[in-house]
């Protein structure tokens, strides 16, 4: 059978939104990314918005018939995101400001009570240079850390293709292998 129009209504409003939306993005990758002539992108966004517009504005018509639930949903959903957001940006931000020098680290002994332990210790960090704030805090709170630290910054380039000789393969144990030689000889 077919499904009850609630079901049916709700998918309804849910897919020609999301159409709507990849309509409005794509004109701005035409414009951004493709570098084509904004009339080109305007073109492009009236023929298919215009069309996704009618559907959206029936299925508008069927909201108070359970058509608000993916919608209720996608706000709660917006909300949580942008929270997540606001804090991961005041993280870095605070991290920026209250970094905490290298020779902040080096001065740290024995005379303070710290001990260090045998091994290596991976700390992962946004900031480039520098040590995070919050690494302090735990010396103060853990007054130990490992004999060789490891502060590792992952950024992502914005390059879509990467050369066959620029590429580097690694398998995984030998990449293992070769960073613990490495932080030994060093």
């Amino acid at each position: 059978g077919s499904p009850n129009p609630p079901t049916f209504f709700i998918q309804g409003l849910a897919v020609i939104t999301v159409m709507l939306v990849t309509t409005c993005l794509m004109s701005l990758v035409i414009v951004l990314v493709w570098n084509k002539s904004i009339f080109i992108a305007l073109g492009f966004l009236i023929f298919f918005g215009s069309i996704e517009v009618m559907y959206f504005s029936a299925s508008l018509g069927k909201f108070h018939e359970g058509a608000w639930v993916p919608i209720t949903l996608s706000f709660i959903f917006m909300v949580v995101m942008s929270v997540w957001h606001y804090g991961t940006i005041k993280k870095y931000e605070f991290d920026v400001q209250n970094k905490v020098s290298v020779n902040w680290l080096l001065n740290l002994g024995p005379s303070l009570g710290i001990v260090r332990v045998r091994g290596i210790g991976l700390i992962h960090t946004e900031l480039m240079s520098g040590i995070p704030a919050i690494f302090s805090h735990f010396v103060t709170n853990l007054p130990a850390f490992h004999q060789v630290l490891v502060f590792l910054c992952v950024k992502s380039v914005p390059v879509p293709h990467v050369e066959p000789e620029e590429r580097f393969l690694q398998d995984d144990l030998e990449f293992e292998k070769e960073l613990i030689n490495s932080i030994a000889e060093f």
